[in-house]
């Protein structure tokens, strides 16, 4: 959607899930590029409300068996910065030991591409990627 174009309405039900979830991610997310093999979180960068959003998006469509997903392993719930950000960039910039352990990092995530979610929401129930 351009600054004064109109949005795109989902794609039909019958058409399937994979132009739904491309339709989701280019569309309502503006991951312009994004594609199947587009990963949830390394390569579109989804995060924090917008991943609570995508995943409301998809519940909305499909039902409420999406939220069983194992979400948390590939999308990282939490936004924005931590207050005790400057300190822990201090403690990394000095290389005091246990750096890794003194502040929270960002979890690192599995791989959850585009067209996994839209080969489980056709078969119908989880699978591992």
């Amino acid at each position: 959607m351009g600054l004064f174009g109109r949005k795109a309405n989902a794609p039909p039900f019958d058409e399937g899930a994979k132009p739904f979830v491309l339709w989701l991610a280019r569309e309502e997310f503006g991951y312009k590029h994004a594609t199947l093999s587009s990963a949830v979180d390394q390569d579109l960068t989804v995060t924090g409300d917008d991943g609570d959003d995508f995943v409301l998006q998809i519940v909305d469509r499909y039902g409420e068996w999406v939220r069983e997903w194992p979400w948390e392993r590939f999308i990282c719930f939490n936004e924005g910065v931590s207050m005790l950000a400057p300190y822990a960039a201090l403690w990394n910039f000095l290389r005091l030991p246990w750096s890794d352990t003194a502040f929270p990092q960002k979890p690192e995530l599995e791989r959850l591409e585009l067209g996994h979610i839209a080969k489980v929401l056709e078969r119908g129930e989880w699978i591992d990627p």
